[in-house]
């Protein structure tokens, strides 16, 4: 992707974050970016098509900070429990991606396909179910469906943090009470 494809994102992300989808126009975009309608249009065929690219950015951006974070520590439990704080600090500075999937004034949904959103919880599910796979292959973790699993530990990482509060607060108590009840489920 090139730097005029980026700083699109980059202006089209601030302003459906600002006003949602449906009252970001092309034109506003185009406008934010300094570039022509014109251009924009050869970048993205539709403002729809322009939302799910800001969304996928955002879930690699996501998952490429988390696995910084993490990528350097070897021990599957503590990869583990270094997951869970990195994902919350990501979230808590970067909210866009919660605000997306929380969408309670239907500002985002309407205009993101279930593949897309399967697509960045495919990833989040992949990236778990790393952390479990190596764990049962070390002896750390008792054997299990690594996907279910993976599934299970997502959804209560979603109950605790953004979906339970309407922020993606879970202070470090509720992280450390997931993050015992996880491990006490998975650990040998």
């Amino acid at each position: 992707m090139d730097q005029r494809q980026n700083k699109v994102l980059e202006a089209a992300r601030s302003l459906f974050d600002r006003f949602g989808v449906k009252k970001t126009t092309m034109d506003e975009v185009a406008k934010a970016a300094a570039i022509s309608k014109k251009t924009l249009y050869e970048f993205f065929r539709s403002k729809e098509e322009l939302f799910v690219a800001v969304f996928i950015d955002e879930a690699f951006k996501a998952r490429k900070s988390i696995l910084e974070q993490v990528g350097h520590v070897q021990d599957p439990v503590e990869r583990l429990k270094a997951i869970v704080p990195a994902a919350v600090g990501y979230f808590s500075r970067e909210p866009f991606m919660v605000k997306i999937l929380r969408d309670e004034d239907n500002l985002y949904l309407p205009f993101l396909a279930e593949p897309f959103r399967l697509q960045v919880e495919e990833g989040i599910l992949d990236l778990l179910g790393e952390v479990l796979e190596e764990g049962m292959q070390t002896g750390k973790f008792r054997t299990m469906k690594v996907r279910t699993a993976a599934y299970f530990v997502f959804k209560l990482f979603q109950a605790v943090t953004y979906f339970r509060s309407g922020s993606i607060a879970g202070d470090e108590e509720d992280m450390r009470e997931l993050l015992t009840f996880v491990l006490a489920a998975i650990e040998v």
